[in-house]
């Protein structure tokens, strides 16, 4: 039987917490998924504990070591060109989206047929399904601002961690991707497009963790990414135009 689902796990320093993560899939070990891990040449124990796991559920957990640390864009891009699934979804480490919300997503023919992709949103609630830092969701919001001046893609929220997408477009998209930092997101959302497919934004729980691996230097960085981005989604657009 084909399976359904990859779900992607880019891992730099998750030692700390990816137990809770691994709790997750030996409760759900029945679904027809593979769990790709993509540990991002890890200072800590990360790769050790994945590979531990691994040993107990060979034939649906993967792990992927990268020789350095190239960062989550990289990470993310190997995942999926390693991928069997029909659909591959990506989520972060830390839980703050649970893979089990794309379960509401995978029957869906639009999504199967490669016409549509789909992009959590992290927008707070009165039903509190959302929980985010403050300092955090203004930060986002600037980013937002200058991606969509930018770049001209009106997408809310364009970093959060759950993404699906069909497997074959997918593929395509990750073999065009060139920046490996967290502005990766923007790239893979600008080249979806290109190819003709809708982006779906969808309200999913979230729930912000306290620890972050980003830092300052990756916000100078994640701007100039940007810029860069733009430049390359620019000379597409002029190639898709000859």
């Amino acid at each position: 039987m084909p399976i359904e689902l990859s779900v992607i796990v880019p891992c730099f320093n998750e030692a700390h917490r990816i137990d809770h993560f691994f709790s997750l899939i030996g409760n759900n070990i029945e679904l027809n998924w593979e769990w790709i891990f993509v540990n991002d040449a890890s200072t800590d124990d990360t790769g050790v504990k994945i590979s531990r796991f691994r040993g107990q559920f060979p034939k649906k957990v993967k792990l992927l070591e990268l020789e350095k640390n190239f960062g989550k864009g990289k990470a993310v891009s190997e995942g999926i060109l390693n991928s069997k699934g029909n659909l591959v979804g990506y989520v972060d480490a830390d839980l703050a989206a649970s893979p089990l919300q794309f379960q509401n997503f995978m029957n869906d023919k639009s999504i199967l047929q490669g016409k549509e992709m789909i992009i959590g949103i992290r927008l707070k609630t009165q039903d509190g399904k959302v929980k985010r830092f403050l300092y955090r969701h203004l930060i986002g919001r600037l980013f937002q601002t200058y991606t969509s001046i930018l770049t001209g893609i009106s997408v809310y929220d364009t970093q959060c961690g759950f993404k699906l997408i069909e497997a074959t477009r997918a593929k395509i998209i990750a073999e065009k991707m060139k920046c490996n930092g967290f502005a990766f997101d923007v790239e893979l959302i600008g080249l979806a497009l290109r190819m003709n497919m809708k982006v779906r934004e969808e309200l999913i729980p979230w729930e912000e963790k306290g620890n972050t691996s980003i830092r300052p230097h990756h916000i100078i960085r994640m701007a100039y990414d940007i810029w860069i981005i733009r430049c390359s989604l620019n000379k597409a657009d002029k190639q898709l135009s000859k």
